[in-house]
């Protein structure tokens, strides 16, 4: 039996903000968008990769209609080039890295980690695998 993880929730108050954001940050294409907009789809995504998504809930789909109840947070494994290439764009967009860890363990052992928050609060990691030696 194979296991992959198909989806991640997040409720968010706008949608639109926070697919520009994942964009932005990690490259992750919205899905859906265009049809959320129309009305056509009940929330948009950003794909992650083939077979993952993120779903961005609007508040009309939220658990507690006072406020998000989201994760702890969410870990994005790249490259050392591609946690680089996230560290420059959050500094271009002046989003704040709250924590950096160089040895935080993981689904694949020991990274390199930063933390960063999305527009609802969401704590967000980009970390990467040193390549193993010998």
């Amino acid at each position: 039996m194979k296991l992959a993880l198909d989806h991640v929730v997040l409720e968010v108050r706008d949608v639109e903000a926070s697919a520009a954001f994942y964009r932005r940050v990690l490259g992750l294409a919205p899905v859906r968008l265009a049809q959320w907009k129309r009305g056509e789809a009940p929330f948009a995504s950003v794909r992650v990769q083939r077979e993952t998504i993120i779903d961005l809930f609007p508040r009309k789909m939220w658990r507690n209609k006072r406020r998000a109840e989201n994760p702890n947070h969410l870990c994005f494994t790249l490259s050392a080039t591609g946690v680089a290439q996230v560290r420059k764009r959050l500094a271009r967009l002046r989003v704040p890295i709250v924590q950096e860890s160089p040895r935080n363990y993981g689904a694949q052992g020991w990274g390199v980690s930063l933390y960063f928050h999305d527009p609802d609060g969401v704590r967000l990691e980009a970390r990467y695998y040193r390549k193993k030696r010998g």
